[in-house]
């Protein structure tokens, strides 16, 4: 495993700080140090030293797509136990979260965990109850939409550190490729439709395409459909709002240490301090060093702190200050290329190795990471009324060069002499977002029946500043005659020995960024009305003020591009409740797409704001979704079954080709489908979480003719996932997750150019054993077969797929006091 040279590495600050050390563990590397002394520390009794000083451990972070998560507690009974605390449910309450707690790291019968979710059902924790965006007013089973919600007990079993390994495991949730100006990050497409931007921080916007970690989550909240009245611009697939962990009324601290194959180190800490009844803190931390499975040369290194601290001046009001830095240190990694003629990856053709790295280890490198910082204030006004302001400053950064690998040759007679074409990508992007949300709400009766309303105002600037290296070619085009960027061996590639790169190149950035700045002004309103008992009207309505400006220097000099428009969404639906433990509801709702709301794109090609997009008017989405939910199981169970479908008028393509080719809204399109889900726990032992989504689309309207009647390129049309846990007894667990994923089919708007990723199976496997009250072991194995599958490829004739991880074991020690 090689490190890039100029990478950071993880700095011993954060080692040094863990109940007042003053350097990290002689010998080892910083993260490790901080790891085994926090753990040694915990488990000689420093929780009770901590609690006597007022000192609270301060160590690193979490991550790596392929990697455990966070432990959430040190049981092998982590799916049962009590209720959360009555003061940790009003303060949720506060927050506009839901007001019960959930057993963590419990075993049957055992009573509450201290850091018990405070959204999700008391009695079984993969279930959750209510969503943590105030906005939606409503128990998720009578809210009438589908929101898939992922509590952190789940990310836990599935291992998922970060939203791309999530990704890969989630119905109804797709994986793109980098394009367009940002060449890797989380590039997501819900129920057909791309996301990228559509990625929340406890429901405030976080634009830009990065990399985007679990280390801090207390539960995702994946909203299905167009969720414009909720989130604003884009969301026409719906959103992932990521919500983080905050202070709860009870101490602990909970240190893991995990050891795995391919290199992994890595040590995370949970820590609870309640100072007194008007003031607590909660910091989470974690350090980690690791190679990623089946690929050579590839690492993934991560670390970084999250602290959130509440006070009560007055009964009254809560201030609540949150912060949370990550940084990531990569060697990106772009796959392998693509065999035109079989219209599949080299590795399924032509008997390429799925590890083979077509990079440059001395050279490439990411450095990626975020600084989010975040005021809240929540005050009780009385009368059921109450008001909320957060006010967020928040910067992400995405900084790269990479190797791309694309088109083969394959016409000599002597296959050891085949090649592959590699190209270059960088990018320097830094993402600054200011925003400030203001809510009043309230519930009462008026005219006789209840209300649950919602009035907000919503300002937010972002700024986004995006750099090249000079001396790399940015984007692949094909000459008229020979293969494009350079050519290195197919089986062996090393684009150094091939003339690629020489090691004295230095990287320097060109010194001219494009600039791009975004102003939204929206107001919002919603209302939760009880018509009738057991039926309930929810509508919503939103207005958002949306001005964009994008200026740099391009290869025709000086350009400045400007675009304001006006958009308005609502949505309406209706929930009957036949039974206590069943809902059935229809819902109607709108969203918009703006020209240049993919940010850090770079032409029209790819939703950024360029000469021909400044004149098109927004994309329009409506939805229309009907479903079932119901509990089983002393409601222990949630089940959800729903029908949707998805129209975008307007729609963005692009006609003819190469320096031919424009931007054009003359496109129309579809996604409709089925989807299932299950969450929660059958019988005392059984806890299960998963779904099926089965979707068809189809272009309606095109400036290209062969579009029209075909399906959309670059989407998961049918996936499946089922996640299970039985506790055997009280102290041992067993588990495992089966994925599949259906073909993807390749092309631009449509899919016409041939190329198919073939469908993939994955499964996992668990089992972990309580060692004392305050100790567990797991081990866990991800892809036990060691199937080689793709996450996703780029749209062109000649692409690239991305190689998912391979085989990986990890074992874990969890502690808790």
């Amino acid at each position: 495993m090689t490190r890039h040279p100029l990478a950071p590495s993880l700095p011993e600050e954060l080692c040094a700080v863990a109940l007042g050390a003053a350097r990290p563990t002689a010998g080892l590397p910083p993260t490790i140090g901080l790891c085994l002394m926090a753990t040694a520390c915990v488990a000689a009794g420093c929780s009770a030293f901590a609690q006597e000083t007022g000192t609270i451990m301060l160590p690193g972070l979490e991550v790596e797509t392929t990697s455990p998560s966070d432990a959430t507690g040190p049981t092998a009974g982590g799916d049962s136990g009590g209720a959360g605390s009555e003061q940790a449910a009003e303060d949720g309450q506060n927050r506009g979260e839901a007001s019960a707690g959930a057993a963590t790291g419990t075993a049957p019968g055992e009573g509450k965990a201290a850091d018990a979710n405070p959204f999700a059902d008391p009695e079984a924790p993969w279930k959750v109850d209510r969503s943590a965006n105030s906005r939606i007013r409503t128990p998720l089973i009578d809210t009438p939409r589908s929101i898939t919600a992922i509590p952190k007990e789940v990310l836990e079993q599935k291992n998922a550190t970060s939203v791309r390994e999530l990704a890969r495991t989630t119905p109804g949730i797709t994986l793109g490729t980098g394009e367009g100006g940002n060449a890797f990050g989380d590039v997501l497409f819900i129920r057909g439709f791309k996301a990228t931007n559509d990625a929340f921080i406890d429901g405030v916007r976080d634009s830009g395409s990065t990399l985007r970690e679990n280390f801090m989550t207390e539960q995702v909240e994946i909203l299905k459909g167009p969720a414009g009245t909720i989130s604003g611009r884009g969301v026409t697939g719906g959103a992932i709002n990521l919500v983080t962990k905050k202070p709860l009324d009870r101490d602990f601290i909970k240190p893991d240490i995990t050891i795995g194959t391919d290199e992994l180190f890595r040590g995370t800490v949970d820590a609870n301090k309640v100072f007194s009844e008007k003031f607590r803190v909660r910091v989470n931390a974690m350090g980690q060093t690791s190679d990623v499975p089946g690929r050579d040369n590839v690492y993934d290194d991560r670390w970084g702190a999250a602290i959130s601290a509440e006070a009560r001046p007055i009964e009254a009001l809560t201030v609540g200050l949150d912060y949370y830095h990550l940084s990531i240190e990569q060697l990106p990694d772009w796959g392998v290329p693509w065999d035109s003629a079989a219209g599949a990856p080299a590795t399924e053709s032509l008997g390429v190795a799925r590890e083979t790295f077509y990079g440059i280890p001395d050279r490439d490198f990411q450095d990626a990471g975020q600084d989010v910082g975040t005021l809240r204030l929540d005050y009780d006004i009385g009368d059921g009324f109450a008001l909320s302001n957060r006010t967020r400053l928040s910067q992400s950064r995405n900084d790269y060069v990479l190797t791309a690998p694309s088109s083969v040759d394959t016409s000599d007679p002597d296959p050891r002499n085949w090649t592959a074409s590699v190209s270059f990508k960088s990018n320097k992007q830094e993402n600054t977002v200011l925003a400030n949300t203001s809510e009043l709400t309230w519930a009462g009766r008026l005219f006789g029946a209840k209300h649950d309303a919602i009035l907000g105002l919503e300002l937010s600037r972002e700024h986004i500043d995006m750099d090249r290296y000079t001396g790399l070619t940015s984007e692949d085009y094909q000459p008229p005659a020979g293969q494009r960027g350079c050519v290195v061996n197919l089986y062996n590639p090393d684009p150094v020995a091939s003339g690629c790169w020489s090691p004295g190149d230095p990287l320097s950035l060109s010194g001219n960024p494009t600039k791009v700045e975004v102003d939204t002004v929206s107001a919002f309103l919603g209302d939760a009305i009880e018509v009738y008992p057991g039926v309930t009207l929810t509508l919503g309505a939103r207005l958002d003020h949306y001005g964009i400006t994008k200026e740099g220097t391009g290869n025709s000099g000086a350009f400045r591009y400007a675009r304001d428009d006006l958009m308005v969404n609502w949505n309406a639906g209706l929930s009957w409740k036949p039974a206590p433990n069943g809902t059935v509801y229809a819902a109607v709702a709108t969203s918009t797409n703006p020209m240049g709301q993919e940010l850090d794109a770079g032409g029209g090609f790819y939703g950024g704001l360029d000469e021909a997009g400044a004149l098109l008017d927004p994309e329009r989405n409506i939805a229309y979704e009907a479903g079932v939910k119901w509990t089983f199981f002393g409601g222990n169970l949630l089940t959800t079954a729903a029908l949707f479908r998805t129209e975008k008028d307007n729609a963005r393509e692009t006609l003819g080709r190469g320096a031919d080719a424009i931007t054009a809204a003359s496109g129309a399109y579809y996604v409709q489908g089925v989807e299932f889900g299950i969450a929660g726990k059958v019988f005392d032992r059984l806890s299960l979480h998963g779904g099926l989504s089965l979707m068809q689309s189809e272009v309606t309207s095109s400036g290209e003719a062969g579009n029209i009647g075909e399906e959309l390129a670059n989407i998961a049309h049918h996936q499946f996932n089922l996640l299970a846990r039985w506790q055997v007894t009280e102290d041992f667990a067993i588990g495992g997750q089966a994925t599949w994923r259906g073909e993807i089919q390749g092309g631009s708007l449509a899919a016409t150019n041939g190329n198919t990723l073939p469908s993939f199976w994955r499964f996992d496997a668990m089992a972990e054993y309580r060692l004392t009250d305050t100790a567990a072991i797991n081990l866990s194995v991800n892809n036990l077969t060691d199937k080689t599958y793709y996450d996703a490829f780029y749209r062109s004739g000649s692409p690239f797929a991305y190689v998912a991880p391979g085989r990986s074991a990890y074992v874990k020690l969890k502690l808790a006091f």
